[in-house]
C-alpha cells in the first residue's frame, strides 16, 4: 500500500483544476461587472428621486450635476450641496452623460433635461438611464 501521489497524478490534478479555473474566470468577473454596474444604477436612480424630491418638499430648484472624474453625483439647493453621491469604490462604475446638470423646479419637472442619458459602465458591463422631461427615470 503506498501513502503518496506519484508527480505525474499531482501534474494531471493541477492541469484539471487550472482548466476549471480558466473556464469559470471570466464569467464570475463578468457577473461582478453587472453587480457593480446595477448598483450604481439603484444609486443613481435613488439620488434623482431623491433630488426631485427635495425640489418638491423645500419649493426651490434642485440642480443635480454629473461629474465624471471622479464619478459623482450632486444634488445642489440654493448654492448648497444637499446630497453627494460618489460612484466609486464598491461601484467602480465610469459615469457618462448627455448633459452635464439637470434642474428639477419647483413643481418637480425637469428642466435642461430633454432626454438626457446617462450611461453607467464597469468593466464589461454597461446600463443606460433615461430622464425625461417631466422628471421621470427610466
Amino acid at each position: 500500500m503506498r501513502n503518496a501521489h506519484t508527480l505525474w497524478e499531482l501534474v494531471a490534478s493541477m492541469a484539471i483544476i487550472s482548466t476549471v479555473i480558466a473556464v469559470a474566470a471570466p464569467p464570475i468577473a463578468h457577473a461582478r461587472d453587472r453587480a457593480a454596474v446595477h448598483a450604481a444604477v439603484a444609486a443613481l436612480r435613488v439620488t434623482l428621486a431623491s433630488a426631485r424630491n427635495i425640489a418638491l418638499t423645500r419649493a426651490a430648484s434642485a440642480v443635480v450635476t454629473f461629474d465624471s472624474a471622479p464619478p459623482a453625483i450632486s444634488v445642489v439647493v440654493n448654492r448648497e450641496i444637499v446630497l453627494r453621491q460618489l460612484l466609486t469604490g464598491d461601484f467602480r462604475a465610469h459615469l457618462s452623460a448627455t448633459r452635464d446638470t439637470i434642474r428639477f423646479g419647483p413643481t418637480g419637472r425637469a428642466f435642461g433635461a430633454s432626454n438626457t442619458t446617462l450611461i453607467l459602465r464597469a468593466g464589461s458591463a454597461a446600463d443606460t438611464i433615461t430622464v425625461s422631461r417631466v422628471g421621470r427615470v427610466r
